[in-house]
């Protein structure tokens, strides 16, 4: 039977008791599947993938000489560009794409799905360098194929919801989100993460690793050495950057935070930053946003009942903007200290007092929100956003997504530092997540600068960190789907050892080995 048949109707896919996410197309012997509804995160991903390879089947068509390339995710969308791009407007090659977008849903073409290399489908670039050690495979239409991370639709006439924007020199395909299926998104502009993005793409193609492709032949050549070196002179010149703005605007801005999700190298990041400033000659500070958290008893909570620590309402703000405005004031306080072990704040402990030369660094996951630090004008502070905003493609029409690269290096840096297995970080990552799109990116375009920590060698020198924790993970646990995902996508890596990694490299937060030593986390 095919899984359409064992699933609701409203269903775009179903789980099997393995946890593997099928096609409503697949054949499978009968039994008790859980349904994949359209506005779940699974769901959303077969929506995605499956439009992507239509609209690469309508720029075929539209503009044969004018390869379709996806870049990165922006505002519920994909940001797009045509490679040789026609002599047209971008507002005229989103219309003729939308059309032809919406011949190929009419016509109501099927998906196929084949194993990397299969027999009666052109040779994907991945194929050479495929090690074999787990399946990958290709999800095709007539004359497109890319890169499966999971299945598609059945066919093209299940795509009808879309929108093609056109967004400077290309376009934004935009999909349905969650909240009101088949409903899209509001257009949010975000000019900083676009620029911060744009920016990503041109070093990438500098380097000539746009693909995952490209980087393994880069490997073969000469151990990566030249991508590691280059990636990481480029990284300093972005930190280098951010410490110049610093200094010209000191002492009027002379507080720092710097916000971002997890795994993007915060405490590294902040690490180098003050080593930066000191090096030109300032003093730097910091505050632990930790110890202004409300006792225990007045902490909010969840819909499930549990304390909320991550709501901004767990802090006690009004006493923290109160301090940040007496240190500015040249006075000295005295910081509170939160004892994690009992629940309960000691106010009036650490004295603290800001030369005349010193910056204070805080560093947090509400650093962006000016709401943490009421009373404090918006205009003497400086604040940074980090992620790890990954510029590397599988190929000309996969991305590599930000979030699997972060969870990649949240997974190898908890097995290494806190004994974590795979499958309990796989476990944690929704509820990480949804913590982000509640209390960081909606504050993102609030920042000063922006700073990238993505590495486009990155996932070969995680590869044999993480494969065996992956390996690790057991069929029918929550975590299998995602771990077989992820070691397909491995498969086709070429390593890099962590040797050639720089001892000051934002990496080193995750694999170790930084120059200055661990820090508890």
């Amino acid at each position: 039977m095919r899984v359409m048949e064992l699933v609701s109707r409203e269903a775009i896919a179903g789980t099997d008791s393995g946890g593997r996410v099928l096609g409503l197309y697949e054949d499978v012997a009968e039994q008790p599947l859980q349904p994949v509804m359209p506005w779940f995160s699974e769901g959303r991903e077969v929506y995605r993938r499956s439009l992507i390879l239509a609209l690469d089947t309508a720029a075929r068509r539209v503009f044969p000489s004018s390869p379709l390339w996806v870049e990165h995710a922006l505002s519920l969308g994909y940001k797009c560009r045509l490679e040789n791009r026609p002599a047209l407007s971008s507002e005229e090659i989103a219309q003729a794409l939308t059309h032809g977008l919406n011949q190929v849903i009419l016509e109501q073409i099927p998906f196929g799905h084949t194993g990397l290399g299969g027999n009666g489908d052109p040779a994907h670039p991945l194929l050479a360098w495929h090690d074999g050690s787990h399946a990958a495979g290709l999800n095709t239409l007539p004359g497109s194929q890319s890169f499966s991370m999971g299945p598609t639709v059945p066919d093209t006439g299940w795509l009808e919801r879309f929108e093609l924007r056109p967004h400077g020199a290309g376009f934004v395909l935009r999909f349905p989100g969650s909240a009101k299926w088949p409903d899209l998104g509001e257009w949010q502009e975000r000019p900083k993460l676009s620029r911060e993005f744009d920016l990503e793409e041109k070093h990438g193609a500098r380097l000539g690793v746009r693909t995952l492709d490209e980087l393994n032949a880069r490997i073969e050549s000469d151990g990566g050495l030249e991508v590691v070196a280059m990636s990481h002179f480029y990284q300093e010149y972005r930190l280098t950057e951010i410490v110049m703005a610093l200094e010209s605007m000191f002492p009027r801005r002379r507080i720092v935070t710097i916000a971002g999700p997890s795994s993007s190298g915060k405490t590294t990041f902040t690490r180098l930053l003050s080593m930066s400033l000191r090096a030109q000659g300032f003093g730097v500070q910091s505050i632990s946003v930790d110890n202004y958290f409300r006792n225990r008893e007045e902490t909010p909570r969840n819909e499930k009942g549990e304390y909320d620590f991550e709501s901004l309402a767990a802090l006690e703000t009004g006493l923290f903007g109160g301090h940040l405005q007496q240190l500015l004031d040249g006075s000295e306080i005295r910081m509170p200290r939160f004892d994690f072990s009992t629940g309960v704040r000691s106010d009036a402990v650490t004295p603290m007092k800001l030369s005349t030369n010193d910056f204070l660094l805080i560093e947090g996951i509400h650093g962006l929100n000016d709401e943490l630090t009421p009373g404090i004008d918006p205009q003497r502070k400086y604040r940074i956003y980090i992620s790890a905003l990954t510029q590397l493609n599988i190929d000309r029409l996969a991305r590599m997504s930000t979030s699997d690269s972060r969870l990649l290096r949240r997974m190898v840096r908890d097995s290494r530092t806190r004994g974590y297995t795979a499958s309990q970080t796989i476990a944690s990552w929704p509820s990480v997540r949804r913590g982000e799109r509640r209390n960081i990116f909606p504050f993102q375009e609030m920042a000063d600068a922006m700073f990238n920590s993505a590495l486009p060698y990155e996932l070969p020198v995680l590869k044999p960190f993480a494969q065996p924790l992956l390996e690790s993970v057991k069929e029918g646990s929550p975590g299998y789907w995602t771990a077989s995902c992820l070691l397909g996508l491995l498969s086709c890596v070429r390593p890099i050892s962590p040797e050639v990694v720089p001892r000051l490299s934002l990496l080193r937060e995750f694999v170790g080995g930084f120059l200055l030593g661990e820090e508890s986390r």
